[in-house]
């Protein structure tokens, strides 16, 4: 059991990772890099307008910034699998803070090597770090604040509430927790939320009629999902297809139950 729940755990990572990087290459970011150093290298800003010459400076932010950007999208992965989206507040902290403890020594190198008037004792760790905190915590914010980043805002509206079914109280975690997938396994059902899994004593047939009023339907003969958690579908070879939800649970799709996902929408 142990060994499947870290399997779960680096599947759910991997997911959150390719769902990230998948911007990492468009226009809107490419574009956004590109203004950032330019601005870095004119403005010159923490003293590099002073100590370091056009070219040195231009070289500088490039690799300051694009090392940034990737440890962001790192971060920003490890706090979709550790928190998902139930947790904003402790998402854009952990992500701030994930960006801060890479960063600033990779940033303190490469200022120490690139700088030709700085010595080493002018360079402060600390104070490096806390200058990447802010801003870290600043652009994360600010990502939620305009909808980048779902729930975009701290406030929890009324409309946003998880629906409770009746399943929802054989659980111990019950607190807005969201019920993702529901999976067979023996006299039991595996239930995956976005807590993470939980196992009930309970025929999967009879835990789908306790779903009510949550709207899902069946993949196979022993998963069902929920369709508010799907986030798309993956072909894998000629006969296999997998519904992928937002906690990157990967379920199959079995022949028997494509008409059932077509009829949905979910299958073309």
């Amino acid at each position: 059991m142990c060994d499947k729940g870290n399997e779960l755990n680096w599947s759910d990572f991997r997911n959150h990772l390719v769902e990230t990087f998948s911007t990492f290459c468009s226009s809107v970011t490419l574009f956004t890099v590109a203004v950032s150093i330019a601005v870095a290298v004119i403005a010159g800003p923490f003293g590099t307008y002073e100590t370091m010459p056009l070219v040195t400076r231009s070289a500088y932010w490039s690799m300051a910034t694009f090392s940034a950007l990737v440890i962001a999208y790192l971060s920003r992965a490890t706090m979709a699998t550790v928190f998902g989206k139930r947790r904003p507040i402790l998402f854009d902290l952990g992500a701030g803070l994930m960006v801060s403890v890479i960063l600033a020594p990779l940033i303190w190198g490469l200022r120490a090597w690139m700088d030709p008037v700085l010595d080493l004792h002018q360079l402060r760790l600390p104070s490096i770090a806390l200058n990447i905190l802010v801003i870290a915590w600043g652009i994360f914010v600010l990502r939620r604040q305009i909808g980048l980043e779902q729930p975009s805002g701290y406030r929890r509206d009324a409309r946003e509430e998880v629906p409770i079914s009746r399943l929802h109280r054989r659980l111990s975690d019950l607190e807005d927790v969201e019920i993702m997938r529901l999976s067979a396994n023996d006299h039991f059902v595996e239930v995956s939320t976005d807590r993470g899994v939980e196992t009930l004593r309970l025929r999967l047939g009879d835990a789908i009629d306790e779903m009510d009023p949550i709207e899902g339907i069946c993949t196979h003969r022993s998963h069902w999902v929920a369709l508010s958690a799907v986030v798309g579908v993956e072909q894998a070879g000629a006969n296999k297809t997998f519904v992928i939800l937002r906690n990157g649970d990967r379920v199959p799709v079995s022949r028997k139950y494509r008409p059932r996902l077509l009829e949905a929408g979910l299958l073309e």
